[in-house]
């Protein structure tokens, strides 16, 4: 999760030796691969896949802080179209068992 926290403080143009807000950035982290996973992508093996990371990215950047709405729905629009790309492609999604 360190990688993800540094990429994200580059995307949201935070300093990386700051860390008043590395709380509110892992939550982000982990809420947006709760919503890849509640969508049956695999993202723990696929984690260091750049599709995934910048869907990621841009899940934090449309909930982060209270910048410019503008910016914060054009980042969700893209977050949206990264989950459509991704659930479409097989390689990225779960087996699902036949039990």
């Amino acid at each position: 999760m360190d990688n993800l926290l540094s990429t994200a403080k580059e995307v949201l143009s935070i300093i990386p030796t700051a860390t008043g807000k590395d709380n509110e950035i892992n939550m982000l982290i982990k809420s947006a691969k709760k919503d890849m996973e509640r969508l049956n992508i695999d993202v723990e093996n696929h984690i260091s896949d750049d599709l995934i990371i910048s869907a990621i990215m841009m899940y934090v950047k449309a909930y982060f802080g209270n910048t410019n709405t503008k910016e914060k729905e054009l980042c969700q629009k893209s977050y949206s179209l990264f989950l459509s790309n991704i659930a479409s492609t097989h390689e990225y999604m779960k087996e699902v068992s036949n039990d």
